[in-house]
């Protein structure tokens, strides 16, 4: 099911969206080269650009990660795989990589836990990038969290 752009309720993953969207290449994901982060700098700081290598079950490896995102992680995870990530980490964001490769579209969601006293809430917008062979080599993501502290009660 394809994104619809009145579902994404932060304004910046909408504008993020549409920057994505007029860059579609024969109607599938746009060209890596023709989507760089000059063409998104206002969200950059919570955006991350994540590799894809290729293989029967291919790696999600962390290219970049803006400082915003960083501040929430607590560490600097440019370079890491996700596959190296804690498992609560890996439990929810290698299925959605393989969920944006597999569909080779646009994905969206807003997500809800509740870990020991914090509550965390975010709005996930997950875009494919393809090479000139039209095979994903690239996901770009932005990632809008909310996290607060638990009410006792």
């Amino acid at each position: 099911m394809a994104v619809d752009l009145s579902s994404i309720q932060r304004k910046e993953l909408r504008d993020l969206f549409q920057a994505w969207q007029s860059r579609r290449h024969d109607r599938g994901p746009p060209l890596k080269t023709r989507f760089a982060p000059v063409d998104v700098a206002e969200q950059l700081s919570n955006m991350m650009f994540v590799e894809v290598e290729p293989g029967k079950r291919p790696r999600f490896r962390y290219r970049e990660v803006g400082v915003d995102l960083l501040r929430i992680y607590g560490e600097d995870v440019t370079d890491r795989y996700i596959d190296e990530m804690p498992r609560l980490f890996r439990t929810f964001a290698e299925p959605a990589y393989r969920e944006v490769v597999n569909r080779r579209d646009a994905t969206h969601g807003s997500f809800r836990f509740v870990e020991n006293w914090w509550i965390a809430a975010y709005e996930r917008l997950m875009l494919p990038l393809v090479d000139p062979d039209g095979l994903v080599v690239e996901v770009a993501v932005g990632l809008y969290p909310r996290i607060q502290a638990r009410r006792p009660g």
